[in-house]
Formats: structure tokens, sequence, C-alpha cells
């Protein structure tokens, strides 16, 4: 959340910037008539990016894990290296596009200056249409009006630069969307990682998912976005409500234009009180809404000729349903807990879509022994949050549960206790 509102603010402020200097520099020069092909170069920049979008769109049409990993990796380098380039050339922005301009000028006139606007606004749309790409299957009506909520935001801003009512710090703005965007680079670099430790590409292990995992929670994701929301009061509250001279005042006038920055400043120290207080609120409101799901307390069962056998009706009513072995009563009936004799396997089992029940470990090769929740129709990994349909609990990879072998006679779920122990040592505590 609100990454797409950082996003497109900042990318279509950079633009702003550009479309602003190069318009404000023909006009000192002298060179009114070639502000057309200014226009013309941003038409053609906003309609290649749409363009990209689009293709993009059609190669990504079903994103498999790997693709997914594979575009927060390659949003997470762009926006790596444009925070880079920014955090080098904000000082002197102006001085290089000037120069880039003249230059254009000096050989192509009109050609030079369309070709000018058209790919530096074209590089600030495929940088915004990488990110979207990469967060595709999070897309929804919310992320839409965060986009255009930034970039109505932006041209609002261009508008009054251009128009030069607008003195706002750009050395803070810039620093403050640059702290903006090292936070999404890094959740692009974590998504990226669980994406393709899913598939195996990047290896893991259960040490490391303890690290990674409460990183992808869509919890933490909130608290993200309270952060974001933080960073976006700032720059609300840095921006001059109001042009107030006191250069070259003295007397009556210069006590009102200081009587009115203190009024100014005590406007915004409020403002950033409520907003806070706000976002506070926001967070906590979030976090508690979100679904807690349900986790079963495991049922004790009984093995007997080195098996453990369980109705298949008592695990068909949709519900999650998870056993242990009840060492306590039977310990010489079960070999399936831990070398250290302590750890208790867990096993789960759930209705799938075809009227059959899925059996698994309650573990994954991931997040080792962290196990599932429900939450509706699926499964949920209590570590890193990762939806399971129930349909490929007993296919393993990724995030799945591990796979157990086990067979359906009779009405019954028959688990040998020897395959059960297997993969015990992965619930010691």
């Amino acid at each position: 959340m609100f990454e797409t509102l950082t996003i497109t603010l900042r990318e279509g402020i950079e633009a702003a910037l550009v479309i602003g200097i190069i318009l404000a520099y023909l006009g000192k020069t002298n060179k009114q008539a070639l502000k057309k092909y200014v226009y013309a170069g941003i038409i053609a920049a906003v309609a290649g990016s749409i363009a990209t979008a689009i293709a993009i769109q059609m190669l990504l049409a079903e994103l498999s894990e790997f693709m997914e990993g594979l575009m927060f990796f390659i949003a997470a380098f762009f926006l790596g290296t444009m925070l880079i380039w920014m955090h080098r050339t904000s000082k002197r922005i102006r001085q290089d596009i000037e120069q880039g301009v003249e230059s254009a000028l000096n050989k192509w006139q009109a050609l030079g200056v369309l070709a000018l606007t058209f790919f530096m606004i074209y590089r600030e749309g495929a940088e915004i249409v990488l990110f979207l790409s990469a967060t595709a299957s999070e897309a929804n009506i919310v992320s839409a009006l965060e986009g255009a909520a930034g970039l109505s935001l932006a041209v609002l801003f261009g508008y009054l630069f251009i128009k030069g009512s607008l003195r706002m710090n750009l050395g803070r703005f810039f620093k403050i969307t640059g702290i903006m965007l090292s936070i999404i680079i890094f959740q692009l670099i974590v998504g990226g990682i669980h994406e393709w430790a899913e598939v195996g590409i990047i290896p893991q292990s259960p040490l490391y998912m303890r690290i990674i995992g409460p990183l992808a929670l869509e919890s933490t994701s909130i608290m993200f976005s309270g952060i974001m929301l933080g960073f976006l009061v700032l720059l609300f509250i840095m921006v001059p409500w109001q042009q107030i001279k006191i250069e070259g005042t003295e007397g009556i006038e210069k006590r009102k234009a200081l009587g009115a920055l203190r009024k100014e400043r005590n406007r915004k120290i409020i403002a950033s009180v409520v907003a806070t207080s706000l976002i506070l609120a926001f967070v906590t409101t979030q976090i508690s809404a979100l679904p807690t799901g349900t986790d079963p307390t495991p049922e004790k069962v009984s093995a007997a000729g080195g098996v453990i056998k369980i109705p298949v009706a008592s695990a068909a009513d949709g519900n999650l349903h998870k056993y242990v072995c009840d060492a306590q009563n039977h310990p010489a009936n079960c070999p399936m807990h831990g070398s250290d004799g302590k750890a208790d396997a867990r096993i789960l089992a759930i209705k799938k879509s075809d009227g059959s029940v899925a059996v698994a470990y309650d573990a994954c090769a991931l997040c080792g022994a962290a196990g599932y929740k429900q939450e509706g129709n699926l499964l949920v990994c209590k570590r890193c949050g990762a939806p399971i349909d129930p349909d490929t609990v007993d296919l393993g990879g990724g995030c799945n549960p591990i796979v157990l072998p086990y067979t359906v006679e009779g009405g019954e779920i028959v688990i040998k206790t020897e395959d059960i122990g297997v993969n015990a040592d992965l619930f010691k505590n």
C-alpha cells in the first residue's frame, strides 16, 4: 500500500521538473516556437509508456512465481539505479538539463528538443511501468487510485513549478523520497527472494526464513505503509503553504510577516500531530482487521501395528485438521517423534476441491515447522504468509507442506509411523 502513490509521485515530479526546466530555458532563449515540440515529446513519451505497459502485460499475462520474482528484482534494480542517479545529479539537475537542451538546439533544433523531451519523460514512465508490473499480482482499485493520485499531484506540482509559485526545497524532497524508495527497494528484494525460494532457484533454510519470512507478512507491509505515510506527511508540511516575504521588509510589515510565519509553523505542527495520530490509528486498525485464521489444536491419534489410521470423514468437513501421535499413553507404538524423544511430528489433513482429503506434514522445507493456519478456503504459512491452495497440499515444493506418504483404505487414511518419523526432527523445540 502507498508504494504506487510514492513511485508515481516521485517519477511524476521528476518528469514535471524536466518539462518545467526545458520550457523555462526555451523561454529564456527566446525559442518560444519550439515549445510545441516539447509537448509533442511529452505525448510521444506517454504513448510509449502505455505501449510498454501493454507489451509487458501481454508477456506476463500469467505470472509464474519465477517471473514474479524476476519482475521484483528488475524493478528493484531500476529503482536503485534511479535513486543513485538522482543522488548524484539532484544538485545540478537544472544545469544538466539546460546543457542537454542547448546541445539539442545546436545540433537538431526542433527534432533535438522533441527527442530530448521524449527520452527524459519516457524513462520516468518506463520506471513506473516496471514497478507496477512487478506488483501486478497485487494490483487492485486501491493501487489504481494511488497511481492516479500520485500523477495528479505531480501534474499540480509541475503547474505550480512552471508558474513559479512553488518554492519547495528540492534537496530535502529528494532526500525524503530517497528514503521512501529505499524502503520500497528493500520490499521488492524481499519479495523476489521469497518468490524464487518457492521455486527453488534461491536455496533457503528454516533459519534464513525466520528472518525473511516475517518481512513478507501482510502485517509487515502495513507497518511499512505507515512509515511511508509518515514520510508523505513530511513532504506535505515542508511545502510552503503561502509565500511570505521577509527580506527587504521593515517595521510593522516585517512583524506581520514574522507573525504569518509563526502561524504557518503552528498550523503545520498541529497538522503533523493530527496526521501522525491518524496514521497510528490506521496502522493499528489495519493490523487488527487482518484475518487471524484458524489453527486447530492437534488431535492425538494412536498407532498400532506400525501405522496410524484417521477416518476420512473426520477431515472431510472443509476445515483444517492436525494430528500428533498419542506418545504419552502409547509410547511403544509411536516411533514418529524426533530423535530427542520430545518432538512430536504434526500431520495436517484438509479436504480438496474434488472431495478427497490431502495429507502432509504441518511443515514446509522453506519455513520449517512453523506450520499452517486456515484462512477461508486457503492454508497460510504462519511464518511467511504464503497462501496455499488445498489442492496442492500433497504435491510439495515451495511453501507447500512437505509430502508425507499415505493411502486411503476402507474410508480411513493410513500412514506408516516410520514414514512420519523421517522428518520428525523438524519439530524439535
